[in-house]
């Protein structure tokens, strides 16, 4: 009977000494209610006499043989009567009883036997160490019962660790509230308690016998019998107890741990515990594990023997750590095995006679997993890291690896991060007397600061060095050509300021310059590689509305640049050309706009200032005088556009709702030329010929020119947009027409007397929800084909990406733009659930050669995840040689690694891969 007590009532005491005996062994944080609840039929029962107390034995005089005296259980059914593919762990929770979960008959070895028992319970049987259908181990055959089962023998994880079901009343419909016998809510940290005996005799001894459930906050504890001896202080549970924490998915602490014990002694203080047969799990994530002994030494340090532990399931127990035995200890985060063995199928295949390993976020220093892989020079490396945790602010991991062909390397890396300077790494590696570059040592340094000071939170501080002992070094020892490989490597010192109305940056940058080629095979000049900035300001700005009396709509807005710009000649390719350069544009704009259209007038007035340093005017036998140059240059402008309006969809999206615009556009501009032809060219480039260049008023993209330009442009552009807000064609064409001859150039050789710079156009057209076409080029001045740029990304469902596309494009030295005509194509499938397969490659069909490919298999289920995958690439050094091939396999342990190279290739060169690798990923 149900029923609840007084605060001073036998059962108030019986209550309290059950949380001080069951709740404080198993170590669940639960705090002293005001109010008890208990659910216990208390029946009346004489003082013990001595032959009964002697009944009543600590656990530690269990024999092995009295505490594995069990028949077992026969896993003789699997119930088909699910429907869904996967049991969310929620609605599992909401069906009924521990004992007879709804994918699970458990019956006792006496039950009439079944002899075609379903392949999953013979499956889940093997892999729980049974014997003739009876389980060698009752905890972990108790815990099974908490496996939530799936119908599908298709499916990538046959099954989910759920929370027992909670016993205690709740609301009607509610799986949450609980209620008292008057069907009033329970306050927070009630305690339920339920048997089918209860004794205490308000002196020294307390119990619960017959299917003793207890339950507090969602956390639960059930055993056969739980004795107490309030004295001495001593509690013993028995009959595989089994403990709960209420896995609340949305506490980030929450571990969702279920344990199960054959049997407990332990203290009431919570200090001391002994258990043997412990088997847990984790709902969090999806793994379990089983000790011979558990062991409470103190508040914060316990000893497990003979312990496994793994992420899978049961069903498929692939991998698994055995241990002799694991000290935990919770104030250092820290967890010690020994005798550890990693065993794929029960094969051993890695040992750690001692592996020390985290319990917790805490930072310690220890192994991390190694790496292996087949390199570019045909060799085979592997890497194993070792981490050190220097202090709490900073740490460092060193790096052994070695090369079947080359001596070994080590690197090493050191993070750290200050309360007031910032953040930083340096990574360093050296290989001394490389067999495979004639015996010459190889070596990179590389340093990155970072720095916001807390005061000024709109100041960004940074710092970078970069090192390597030769060209080679990136291309040799970066196996997958994972890092963006540079002829020059940037070392930088700088600070940059943002807010709403300014943006700044301030540096000083120069270059490591490494010898390499162009695509043709010819070594690169001096006179190509970039300047030293030494230093450069850079600032834009725009006055706030308000600012000085400007009047309302006007807006007025600056550029300035200026730097010191510095390179050596030593090859003779060129006089040197280093100086100062200062560049300033004050602009005013007032846009003007209507529902019908818009029209904005803007004037501008550009400076150019250069100078010549010492060095220079000496290699060009030029005055200081002459050394220098001036220019002041105006800029008019007129942007103005119509809307033309319509509700409802094209052809191609009959009803799909939604509006229409055209617009149709004019640009007009007007700079004056001004001579520049012995004005230095330090940075600027030109521009691609695309659709937005055509509609701004320069070519150029940097500087060191004031382009004179007289042109007029028309354009036009069509947006749909259906009724659920989303864009599903969008295109644009626009031609510039030149009113006057275009005579300033990079240099002086150049300049542009047609009457157009040639048509350029965009579009982009999504005709199915899971198809998109974009497509960009441009046409000469005499409407050749100049370049064309096209690609379709086809994905027919979350897991699957198709990718096609083409690159066609001319030669153009004033960009420094090689030509190129090539396929690209990419394309991830599932084969199952849990392969598939994933590659993407680069074709110069005018080279008639594959630029870049990459190739590879992925598996994924429940316990681990294997990659293997290949690279074919050309060197950026050297585009002209034999391209390189890398082989690599990857395998992760899912709970305990993550990640892997070949997701963060995919992800940099295959557009909309992200997407897929995160629903491959939600696929359990």
């Amino acid at each position: 009977m149900d029923q609840p007590v007084s605060q001073h009532t036998p059962k108030t005491y019986l209550a309290v000494a059950i949380r001080c005996a069951l709740f404080g062994a198993v170590s669940l944080p639960f705090i002293m209610p005001a109010q008890a609840q208990t659910a216990t039929d208390i029946a009346p029962k004489p003082t013990l006499s001595d032959t009964q107390a002697a009944d009543i034995q600590p656990m530690t005089d269990t024999t092995p043989a009295e505490a594995n005296a069990f028949d077992g259980f026969d896993f003789s059914a699997i119930d088909a009567q699910s429907q869904a593919n996967e049991v969310p762990a929620a609605q599992a929770q909401a069906q009924p009883s521990s004992t007879a979960m709804d994918d699970f008959v458990v019956q006792s070895q006496d039950a009439a036997p079944n002899d075609d028992k379903p392949a999953l319970g013979q499956q889940i049987a093997e892999k729980l160490g049974m014997d003739n259908g009876v389980a060698k181990s009752r905890s972990l055959a108790k815990l099974a019962e908490n496996y939530q089962a799936k119908p599908s023998q298709d499916a990538r994880c046959q099954g989910v660790w759920v929370q027992p079901i909670s016993q205690a009343p709740r609301t009607q419909g509610s799986s949450i509230a609980r209620i008292d016998d008057n069907g009033n809510p329970l306050p927070a940290d009630t305690i339920f308690a339920q048997a089918d005996y209860g004794y205490y005799d308000a002196a020294s001894y307390a119990e619960l016998s017959g299917n003793v459930i207890v339950e507090q906050n969602g956390q639960q504890v059930i055993a056969d019998k739980v004795t107490l001896d309030t004295i001495t202080g001593q509690a013993i549970a028995q009959g595989q107890v089994q403990f709960s924490d209420g896995h609340d998915p949305a506490a980030k602490s929450s571990t969702g741990i279920i344990g199960v014990a054959e049997n407990l002694a332990y203290s009431t203080d919570g200090k001391t515990a002994r258990a043997q047969d412990v088997a847990f799990a984790s709902t969090a994530i999806n793994a379990h594990g089983y000790a011979g002994q558990m062991q409470k030494v103190s508040d914060s340090q316990y000893q497990l023997e003979d312990v496994m532990f793994t992420t899978c399931p049961p069903t498929e127990r692939k991998w698994y750590l055995d241990a002799s035995s694991i000290d935990i200890n919770s104030d250092t985060g820290r967890a010690v095995a020994k005798n550890a063995t990693l065993r794929i199928k029960e094969v051993p295949v890695f040992y750690l006679p001692y592996f020390n390993f985290p319990i917790d976020n805490r930072r310690a220093s220890g192994f991390l997993l190694p790496s292996a892989g087949f390199g570019s020079s045909d060799s085979f490396e592997i890497s194993t890291p070792y981490y050190l945790n220097l202090a709490p602010n900073y740490d460092a991991t060193i790096t052994p690896t070695i090369f079947t062909n080359r001596n070994p390397m080590l690197t090493g890396e050191f993070r750290y991060l200050t309360e007031n300077y910032g953040s930083g790494e340096l990574t360093a590696s050296y290989l001394p007397s490389d067999r495979q570059y004639q015996d010459e040592d190889r070596s990179r340094v590389r340093f990155d600061h970072r720095w916001q000071p807390k005061q000024f939170d709109k100041i960004n501080a940074y710092a970078q060095y970069q090192y390597v002992s030769d060209a080679n070094y990136l291309s040799d020892f970066d196996t997958l050509g994972l890092e963006t490989t540079k002829l020059n490597l940037p070392r930088r010192i700088g600070a940059s300021f943002l807010d709403e109305n300014v943006s700044a940056d301030l540096r000083f940058e120069d270059f490591q310059r490494l010898e390499g080629y162009d695509i043709n095979g010819n070594p690169i000049a001096d006179k190509d590689r970039p300047y030293a900035r030494l230093p450069q300001l850079s600032v834009n700005y725009h006055l706030p509305k308000s600012w000085m009396g400007v009047p309302e709509g006007l807006q007025i807005s600056g550029v300035h640049n200026s730097a010191y710009f510095k390179k050596t000649i030593t090859d003779n390719s060129e006089p040197e050309k280093s100086g100062a350069r200062m560049f300033n544009q004050i602009s005013a704009s007032y846009p003007l706009l209507r529902s019908w259209g818009y029209v904005t007038p803007k004037l501008a007035l550009s400076h150019l200032y250069t100078s010549y340093d010492e060095d220079s005017l000496a290699d060009q036998n030029l005055s200081k005088q002459d050394g220098s140059y001036s220019v002041f240059a105006p800029t008019v402008s007129i942007d103005s556009g119509l809307f033309f309006e319509k509700s409802g969809a094209p052809f191609l999206f009959k009803d799909a709702g939604g509006h229409q615009v055209l617009t149709p556009r004019l640009h007009y501009t007007y700079t004056p030329f001004k001579d520049q032809q012995n004005i230095p060219n330090f940075e600027t480039t030109l521009g691609q010929l695309s659709y937005e260049q055509l509609l701004a008023n320069s070519w150029f993209l940097g500087y060191d020119r004031i382009q004179d330009l007289h042109a007029l442009t028309p354009a036009i552009s069509y947006r749909y947009v259906d009724g659920q807000g989303r864009t599903r064609i969008e295109a644009g064409v626009a031609e510039q027409i030149l009113l006057d001859d275009v005579r300033v150039g990079i240099d002086n050789s150049e300049n542009f007397s047609g009457t157009s710079s040639g048509l350029a156009w965009q579009a982009s057209l999504q005709p199915k929800q899971n198809l998109w076409l974009d497509a960009s080029g441009s046409f000469a001045t005499n409407y050749d084909p100049n370049s064309f740029v096209a690609q379709v990304r086809y994905q027919p469902d979350d897991q699957k990406l198709f990718n096609l596309g083409i690159i066609e494009r001319k030669e153009n030295r004033a960009i420094n733009q090689a030509p190129l005509s090539a396929y690209t194509a990419a394309a991830i499938f599932p084969i199952n659930n849990r392969w598939r397969v994933m590659g993407q490659v680069q074709y110069d069909y005018h080279q008639n050669y594959v630029m870049d490919s990459l190739m590879g298999v992925n598996y994924e289920d429940c316990c681990y995840g294997l990659s293997i995958y290949a690279r074919r690439y050309r060197d950026a050094f050297n585009p002209h040689q034999d391209p390189n091939t890398a082989v690599m396999a990857e395998v992760r342990l899912n709970g305990i690694t993550n990640g892997g190279r070949l997701n963060r290739l995919l992800n940099e060169r295959v557009l909309g891969y992200d997407q897929v690798q995160q629903a491959w990923q939600r696929a359990y």
